[in-house]
């Protein structure tokens, strides 16, 4: 018995001194599905309950993916944006490509039509978050009203 509890004090630093590395995002980490668009200055509804458009949100990243599917097997092409939430505002900026060969090209402006179908039109879009739950989430930029379900 002492064994043991000898080699259990040994071993403490090392279960101790790992550390994992976390989000801090609270509701807003996981993966949302992009249900419905409606744009201010007309008052038009775009239903996407039915299409795959996703945010997958981790750390200080938002994967972008699924709007370009040409079928339900298509792999699609993907993009990564940094954010920064700061109390009911969301800051999403420096749009990627996901392509490892090509160094991950940023999206300029004359890419900004590969990123519309998430429902951002600038390379640093800005969303006021009208609500976020563990559940849905609604987010409000200048020009659109962005509807999302968690899967």
């Amino acid at each position: 018995m002492k064994q043991l509890f000898y080699l259990l004090i040994a071993m403490l630093p090392l279960l101790t001194s790992c550390e994992l590395e976390t989000s801090d995002n609270g509701d807003f980490d996981g993966f949302w599905h992009l249900v419905s668009v409606d744009t201010l200055a007309n008052s038009q509804h775009q239903d996407l309950s039915q299409k795959r458009v996703f945010w997958a949100v981790q750390k200080n990243l938002i994967q972008l993916r699924g709007a370009d599917r040409k079928d339900e097997g298509g792999a699609g092409r993907e993009y990564y944006e940094q954010f920064k939430l700061e109390q009911n505002q969301l800051t999403l900026s420096n749009p990627h490509e996901k392509d490892r060969e090509a160094g991950d090209p940023i999206i300029t402006e004359g890419h900004l039509d590969d990123i519309r179908p998430y429902g951002i039109n600038a390379l640093t879009e800005r969303f006021d978050v009208l609500r976020m739950n563990k559940d849905e989430m609604t987010l409000k930029s200048s020009t659109l009203q962005l509807q999302f379900r968690k899967q």
